[in-house]
């Protein structure tokens, strides 16, 4: 009996391990992700129930992660949220290119924006001990949206900033650093990094890159977008 539920536990945890890995995130994905977490954490407390020292860790764990949770969330330093999503988002430079990811081990244009942000709004959330941001950084995780859902203001989180013929006729000041180009027809976006360089995870390439404009090449920079920006990252 002890050595079958040691296996499960052994089990669950591999499992939670396996679909936080997975790179592509889905409803399914996500709920297993929370369920297996749970679990884990539920064999892990009778598994070592005899144990009051690591019984007690696991309790205070739990009562922390939750309670800070629930915490209310207050103002941020919005300029240094802004540098850790684009440090976040060249950090992904090179991913492979895996339709619908949102990690390092596959990433798409959609889910790259929105790793990137989610990575640096739970990442500032705990270092600045605010729950705020570590809400609407697991907000955005648990509500996956396509690039064509950006363009439309997808619950709030993107506002439209200028429309363009082309990512190449955008002039220097029209735009700031983290907003997103998204393809009038919906089917890209990219992110603008400062200076002259976009960020995309291009399917023709099948990679995460970093493109200097003018980029007269590629047939990304050369259609109609709406230039978007996070809402989060909004300072008008």
């Amino acid at each position: 009996m002890e050595k079958s539920r040691r296996s499960l536990w052994l089990v669950l945890g591999a499992l939670a391990v396996c679909l936080l890995l997975y790179p592509i995130n889905t409803g399914p994905t996500r709920l297993g992700t929370l369920l297996l977490i749970a679990g884990a954490w539920a064999a892990s407390f009778w598994r070592f129930r005899n144990r009051k020292s690591v019984r007690l860790g696991l309790g205070a764990a739990a009562v922390l992660t939750l309670g800070f949770l629930v915490c209310p969330g207050r103002h941020f330093d919005q300029p240094k949220l802004h540098e850790a999503y684009l440090e976040a988002l060249r950090s992904y430079t090179g991913t492979p290119y895996v339709w619908g990811g949102e990690n390092k081990l596959g990433i798409d244009c959609s889910g790259l924006v929105r790793a990137a942000l989610i990575k640096a709004s739970i990442q500032q959330g705990l270092l600045t001990l605010n729950p705020g941001l570590a809400r609407f950084g697991l907000s955005l995780w648990w509500h996956d949206c396509s690039a064509q859902a950006l363009g439309e203001e997808y619950r709030g989180q993107t506002k439209r900033i200028i429309s363009a013929r082309a990512i190449n006729t955008i002039q220097p000041g029209q735009i700031e650093p983290g907003d997103l180009a998204v393809t009038a027809t919906g089917v890209h976006v990219l992110a603008f990094l400062g200076g002259n360089e976009w960020i995309e995870a291009d399917p023709a390439v099948r990679r995460v890159i970093i493109v200097t404009v003018p980029a007269p090449q590629n047939p990304w920079f050369t259609e109609p977008v709406k230039v978007m920006r996070w809402t989060e990252l909004r300072t008008n």
